[in-house]
């Protein structure tokens, strides 16, 4: 028989949450939360779009599922590699390849954030980083890399995380589920949230790094044309910088050229 999912309550949370944000713990949905600026191409075959994106904690939480202290490691991680790579710059997510520990949270928030995917090559896994990242801009050659500091993180808390996926009685382990959870929850209250990702998140470049082979490495193509420039001639009604919003396509030899086909 398959189980019939539990609803979310009509308004997601008894703190009166819009139900479309019921998966943000009320006592998580508090102003100052790290955020990041993202940027990606403007179609399938487009060029750069420099308009920057803002993606937030909540966002970060959809995409992976749920909130747990491994997301918000790593957003605090995420946080202070950007802080002293990029400063007020945006992530570029057709520029980048990533490397990040092979787990849920960390890979989610690592293809998320950067725009490294494992079938294009550029986002590859090295288990021996834990809790960071390397990051390298691939237009540049650029990387960087963020380690949380040893000790940070309650070795109880870890050596419960790997208990718990292993062969413990149901039944106690449906009670050390709830306990263990709680555990994890005070610790981000009590510990990471009060802190700057800077305080327990070090970051240096790296001159060389030796990356780990690519699980897959298909073309990516919607960043094939990611540096072509901005057209002087053709002017789209789809073009978003253009404040006219009849502006018609160019007609003349743009448009006869493209009728001919691209032979």
């Amino acid at each position: 028989m398959t189980a019939t999912p539990t609803p979310a309550p009509p308004d997601g949370q008894a703190s009166g949450k819009p139900r479309a944000h019921w998966y943000v713990p009320a006592w998580l949905d508090v102003p100052g939360l790290p955020t990041f600026e993202v940027i990606d191409t403007r179609s399938a075959q487009g060029r750069l779009d420099p308009r920057a994106k803002l993606v937030t904690v909540a966002d970060l939480i959809l995409f992976h599922g749920h909130a747990c202290d491994g997301l918000l490691r790593s957003v605090w991680a995420m946080r202070a590699l950007a802080d002293a790579a990029f400063g007020t710059a945006p992530f570029d997510r057709s520029d980048l390849l990533v490397v990040s520990k092979n787990s849920p949270c960390l890979g989610d928030v690592a293809a998320y954030l950067t725009g490294g995917r494992a079938r294009f090559g550029t986002h590859r896994l090295d288990p021996s980083l834990a809790v960071g990242f390397q990051i390298r801009v691939l237009s540049t050659g650029d990387t960087w890399e963020v380690r949380e500091e040893a000790g940070f993180f309650p070795e109880l808390i870890a050596a419960w995380e790997a208990a718990l996926l292993g062969d413990i009685d149901e039944v106690d382990k449906r009670e050390l589920l709830a306990v263990h959870e709680a555990a994890q929850w005070d610790w981000v209250r009590r510990a990471l949230l009060p802190r700057a990702p800077s305080d327990h998140y070090r970051v240096k470049q790296l001159d060389v790094l030796d990356l780990p082979p690519a699980l897959l490495d298909a073309r990516r193509t919607d960043t094939v044309n990611r540096a072509i420039g901005a057209p002087i001639d053709v002017l789209s009604a789809y073009d978003p910088d253009l404040d006219a919003p009849n502006a018609q396509t160019a007609s003349g030899r743009w448009a006869e050229r493209y009728e001919a086909g691209p032979s």
